[in-house]
């Protein structure tokens, strides 16, 4: 009879990992997401406040002060923003720069029989959806 080995593996030298590693939170302290971050991340994604308030679901005004009082975003909010920020990375590198990334998120595509446009970026699904189309045109595989 077959004896089954229950030892796990000593090391393996490769980690692959089984999903998009740029959904997931890199930083230690994703419970804050500081103003000099969003300014940065601005730079990269430059949307006008309007148009940054409609995709973190807040007033124009209240995104007018916590930029004024320099108050960083919390909860919700910062996890959005993170999620937007790796996007952003993953954006450039396909692109190349900021400027033709900004002219794909702003048109509308369909994807698997779904549209997917600029509103897209206003729920965490919506950025997966986009992180998920990113990497298929960074590997070439079209749908």
């Amino acid at each position: 009879m077959k004896t089954i080995n229950y030892r796990k593996p000593e090391s393996t030298p490769l980690q692959v990992a089984a999903e998009p590693a740029v959904l997931y939170l890199t930083k230690h302290q994703a419970a804050t997401f500081a103003i000099e971050d969003f300014n940065t991340l601005s730079e990269k994604l430059p949307f006008t406040q309007a148009e940054w308030a409609a995709i973190l679901h807040i007033s124009d005004r209240t995104l007018q002060r916590y930029l004024k009082e320099q108050k960083p975003f919390e909860g919700l909010y910062a996890e959005h923003l993170y999620q937007l920020e790796n996007m952003a990375v993953l954006g450039i590198q396909v692109f190349g720069n900021e400027v033709n990334l900004i002219e794909w998120l702003r048109s509308e595509k369909v994807v698997l029989d779904e549209t997917i446009g600029f509103s897209t970026l206003h729920s965490f699904w919506g950025v997966k959806l986009i992180c998920n189309e990113l990497g298929r045109i960074e590997y070439g595989v079209y749908i």
